[in-house]
């Protein structure tokens, strides 16, 4: 298993647990008094888009787009580092460049003909379509479970973002 897929089903994992499943003995009354509080944390001068859609244009480079609860869409011409769309999907189109990783948690990947990523590509709860022609330098990994009838990582993902899953998220920039 790649090394970017094992890590994000480890975060995956240990979003699964209760609170107090992870908490000390003493602990355990105060976990269950808190709810649990979902971190997403971006750097300074990143493309960061929460409900609705974001749209990188070719017109130059671009750290990183992370699009939260929205797709992510790197058109013609621009050239973007990183990639990250949680409960969205993300489209480079032809003649987009990504230098880095594409990451979509419960959300497919479409990577058009003449478009070119250079990193791995990574679909949890999701699929990953790479047009005759797309150029991916790295690996594909896409990984989805369905259990009864139901995605098993966009039923997790979905309450741990809603906030049904006893948690609330909040997105918190970071300086680099």
């Amino acid at each position: 298993m790649s090394r970017p897929l094992l890590s994000a089903v480890t975060t995956l994992a240990l979003l699964t647990l209760p609170a107090a499943a992870r908490a000390d003995d003493d602990a355990k009354t105060e976990a269950k008094d808190k709810d649990a509080k979902c971190t997403i944390s971006v750097k300074k001068g990143d493309l960061v888009s929460q409900g609705k859609n974001l749209v990188v244009d070719g017109k130059g480079a671009v750290r990183d787009a992370v699009a939260i609860d929205g797709d992510v869409v790197v058109r013609a011409g621009a050239t973007v580092n990183d990639v990250a769309a949680i409960r969205g999907k993300v489209t480079v189109e032809a003649g987009a460049r990504v230098s880095g990783d594409i990451n979509a948690i419960n959300g497919n990947v479409h990577i058009q003909k003449g478009a070119t990523v250079a990193g791995d590509v990574t679909a949890i709860g999701g699929r990953i379509q790479a047009d005759e022609g797309a150029s991916i330098a790295g690996k594909k990994n896409d990984l989805s479970i369905t259990l009864n009838g139901e995605e098993f990582f966009q039923k997790i993902i979905g309450e741990a973002l809603s906030g049904t899953l006893k948690g609330d998220c909040e997105l918190r920039f970071t300086e680099e």
